[in-house]
């Protein structure tokens, strides 16, 4: 077909003197992607010149590309109806080049059905990547290495944020209840003295696993420092706290914790508290989670003990 006789090339011609101003690539392509024109910057981010992109048989042979982990083919992208934007693309050129595309999609209709359409292709691979980087960074700054667990910094201005909420809502209401429960591997540094540093870092690693395992995704975790880990509960009142307590603790005991083929008897003690709202600051609560804690320390080891204003009451005890 001429280009006199293409209704695409026909319809294109009113846009064709702006096209040529587009910093980004471009491609007009007929119902079945084929490519009829393109602009130089077209040519730079595929790899192929012009004249070359006019031979092949759709924009598939250019760009193979994939969102959100699906294919993205012409296809699909010719059965929007109307002007798109689509985002987050991820791309291979057919030269083998890795690029994320943010692409602009203007449908030429007839008779209610796309015979073409105009696709404008944005190289976002810098920016993405630098963003990466932030985000990476970012990360970094608030978890901590060995666990991938939040850092006891960022748990210190999440509870200033959680605990400005709390006391903001009315009197009554559940989700004003807010608990703690502090946690700490029994007998850790005989793990160290016996088994070696790099065995004590593989059971504060299991430990972490275990513990965003067993509490529920609302829930925050901190490894607090060293071997000890404090947990932020949402809408939980201290009978709650003290069951999810002991859930974790049941689950760390039955763990099999081994390491290079010797297996390292591992339990926790914990202590819960639940905030006493207008009575006390979050640091004086998690500071009776953590007298909590001492005291299961002190009364057996491998239980839950929980403090309730000035009292403590102890868990059952397990063989630590």
């Amino acid at each position: 077909m001429s280009e006199t006789n293409n209704p695409v090339l026909q319809l294109f011609k009113s846009f064709e003197q702006f096209s040529k101003v587009l910093l980004d690539a471009y491609f007009l392509v007929d119902a079945q992607g084929k490519i009829l024109k393109s602009n130089p910057a077209a040519s730079i981010l595929s790899g192929i010149s012009s004249k070359n992109l006019l031979k092949l048989g759709s924009l598939d042979d250019v760009l193979t590309m994939t969102l959100a982990g699906k294919d993205l083919s012409a296809e699909t992208i010719l059965s929007n109806l109307g002007p798109t934007r689509i985002d987050d693309i991820n791309a291979v050129t057919s030269q083998g080049n890795n690029l994320y595309l943010t692409i602009g999609y203007f449908p030429f209709i007839a008779n209610d059905k796309v015979i073409g359409a105009f696709i404008l292709a944005r190289d976002v691979t810098a920016e993405t990547q630098l963003q990466g980087k932030y985000k990476d960074k970012a990360s970094k700054s608030i978890t901590d290495h060995l666990t991938g667990l939040f850092n006891r910094t960022h748990f210190e201005e999440h509870i200033k944020l959680e605990e400005q909420r709390i006391v903001a809502l009315p009197p009554g209401n559940d989700h004003r209840n807010l608990s703690f429960i502090m946690g700490d591997i029994d007998h850790f540094k005989k793990i160290n003295d016996k088994y070696g540093h790099p065995a004590g870092d593989h059971v504060i690693k299991t430990v972490a696993q275990v513990l965003l395992k067993t509490f529920r995704k609302t829930d925050v975790i901190c490894r607090y420092g060293g071997e000890e880990f404090l947990v932020i509960l949402p809408a939980s009142d201290i009978a709650g706290a003290k069951i999810a307590a002991d859930k974790a603790r049941s689950a760390i005991e039955a763990t099999n914790f081994e390491f290079n083929g010797i297996t390292i008897p591992v339990t926790m003690s914990l202590g819960a508290s639940q905030l006493m709202v207008g009575q006390e600051s979050a640091k004086e609560s998690i500071g009776r989670a953590d007298a909590a804690l001492y005291h299961s320390k002190q009364n057996g080891r491998n239980q839950v003990s929980a403090h309730i204003g000035t009292v403590i009451i102890p868990g059952a005890v397990s063989a630590a």
